[in-house]
């Protein structure tokens, strides 16, 4: 029973799975190996796709034959987390649970586990806390307290994002008080929550206690855990600044400026927070420069879809600013932000009691939008021709949302693709250089053809492609033919013409490098392209998205989001 939950924990917690494969077939290689075998390879192997998708559906389709129901409810977790679709990953999430709890519900604490995540990432709270109390009592019952633990911080973490601080504060003290009874020789693994027990304390305005866990948080993460130390550093700038100690606050958030990695939601949230705070620490100083930062503050929460509700200030300080400025048009616009930002609050059930003000109450941010409206209304023909723009730059922004929503969907459907397609050509080892039929006929000699043809393979199949300046006449010259007869060939077999051919070599190469090469994919689009033979980055990313339909940029961005999930 050990093995089985050290097994079922390390598939939830570090690494997600695959999607089902539909007609999967056993290799003859794997048939006689039993579970242990395929779970110390998947562990070896871990970091390639290819070889992890190969164990697993292996390992669950044994687990079907023998009907081993706790197997199958493992791996169909897992499977989860690779679903093209929301509804597919909750299928899988109720399918496991279905066969762990017929067999014990033991086994359906980490499943439980991930359907709280599913709930709280789709702002259902309720749900979501339903879930992490089931993992909190069966872990208790079963006295599996990593489990126990994850679900006081889960919790922990729900009741912060709605606002219910002294209840966050309460699930992280108890969180703590596990996690040091179960890590009795080290810190490293008491940093994070330690991190979120500190801001916990600041988000319920005990700041000494804040700076106390600050402290013991340096002392502990210096040159060991950058990312959590960068966290802490900007919680605790953000504590000195509600202590008065507003000189030192802006050292600690200056030094954390650009070190925060915001390539996930979590973030973002404390780049917004930096962002905000750097902006209050220079309100009555340089009013100029806090309008910057909170406007900053504004692109991110859009770019984001995100609502913090400390930074709601951004938007009262800005209508204020505009206000006063008699810049009705941008007045209008930030009053219409701060009336979408607390129906999102209200629609997600965050608290924002703390907040309100009676001037930026909703009714009466209503009633001044209706105001500004009419006031805009009321001006010359020059102005009403501007309300009108107004309303025509309201409805392009929305079309524009739309355009972007659906080009992200295609762009992701596509990205999707070229990974599965990547996927198969190394599952079936297949290579680029495949020949289509003819659908007509040449007038070249068929040994002539044939030898050519066979070049064309030899050149692929050294990469020739990656050189720069390749042209149809040093080609035919490295060929021992003439133009004429390869671009014919290239055009029948290929169905392509010269320029596409050379391309398509190059992107296809780099996909595969880029998807297997974490470096390569911190390069600068310029370095990428000169290493796949192109002379500028435009060419290389015209030609990448005319391949691909989508752009290099985008596709990278998310290997590493896919790589991280």
């Amino acid at each position: 029973m050990k093995w089985y939950l050290i097994f079922w924990c390390f598939f939830s917690v570090t690494i997600a799975t695959f999607g089902q494969e539909e007609n999967f077939q056993i290799p003859d290689s794997l048939k006689g190996k039993d579970y242990e075998y395929l779970y110390d390879r998947y562990l070896e192997n871990y970091q390639d796709t290819t070889a992890v998708k190969l164990y697993l559906n292996t390992y669950l389709t044994k687990a079907v034959v023998a009907n081993d129901r706790i197997s199958q409810s493992i791996v169909l977790n897992n499977l989860a987390y690779y679903a093209d679709t929301k509804e597919i990953e909750l299928d899988l999430i109720h399918k496991s649970l279905s066969i762990s709890n017929a067999v014990d519900s033991l086994y359906s604490i980490v499943t439980y586990n991930h359907l709280g995540i599913y709930y709280q990432a789709e702002y259902d709270y309720e749900n979501a806390l339903q879930q992490h109390l089931k993992v909190l009592h069966l872990s208790e019952k079963y006295d599996y307290e990593q489990y126990e633990i994850f679900s006081y911080n889960n919790i922990a973490s729900l009741k912060k994002y709605i606002g219910k601080h002294k209840e966050a504060l309460d699930m992280y003290k108890k969180s703590l008080i596990l996690q040091q009874k179960n890590s009795p020789s080290g810190y490293n693994g008491i940093i994070p929550i330690t991190v979120f027990l500190a801001e916990s304390f600041r988000n319920n305005k005990q700041h000494d206690s804040a700076s106390y866990y600050y402290t013991i948080i340096k002392e502990n993460a210096q040159e060991k855990d950058a990312y959590y130390l960068n966290i802490a550093t900007l919680n605790e700038g953000i504590n000195l600044y509600y202590k008065n100690d507003i000189e030192e606050a802006e050292v600690l958030l200056q030094k954390v400026t650009h070190q925060i990695n915001t390539s996930d939601l979590s973030g973002s949230k404390y780049d917004i927070l930096l962002q905000f705070y750097l902006g209050k620490i220079q309100l009555s100083s340089n009013p100029e420069a806090t309008k910057n930062h909170f406007l900053k503050v504004d692109s991110l929460l859009t770019q984001t879809n995100t609502v913090l509700p400390e930074v709601r200030e951004v938007y009262e300080f800005l209508i204020k600013k505009y206000k006063a400025d008699k810049n009705h048009i941008e007045h209008l616009a930030i009053t219409d932000k701060l009336i979408r930002f607390d129906s999102i609050a209200f629609l997600r059930k965050i608290n924002m009691t703390d907040k309100l003000h009676a001037e930026f109450d909703t009714p009466e941010l209503i009633k001044s939008k209706e105001y500004l409206i009419k006031l805009l209304e009321s001006k010359n023909q020059t102005l009403s021709v501007k309300a009108f723009l107004i309303l025509a730059l309201f409805l392009i922004s929305i079309s524009i949302l739309i355009l972007q929503l659906r080009k992200h969907r295609l762009y992701k459907k596509r990205f999707e693709a070229i990974i599965t397609k990547l996927n198969n050509q190394q599952t079936n080892n297949t290579t680029s250089h495949t020949l289509k039929t003819p659908s007509k006929k040449l007038d070249i000699d068929s040994p002539i053809v044939t030898i050519i043809l066979e070049k064309l393979v030899a050149f692929e199949t050294k990469n020739e492609f990656l050189k720069n300046n390749i042209t149809v006449t040093s080609l035919a010259k490295k060929l021992g033919t003439n133009t004429k007869y390869l671009s014919k060939i290239i055009n029948t077999y290929k169905e392509k013409s010269f320029i596409h051919y050379i391309n398509d070599l190059r992107i296809n190469y780099m996909m595969r490098e880029l998807k297997t090469n974490p470096t390569l994919q911190r390069y600068t689009i310029l370095s990428i392209g000169q290493e796949a033979g192109f002379n500028s980055a435009k060419s290389f990313s015209d030609a990448f998205k005319k391949t691909t339909g989508i752009s290099p940029s985008y596709y990278i961005k998310n290997l590493q989001a896919k790589k991280t999930a």
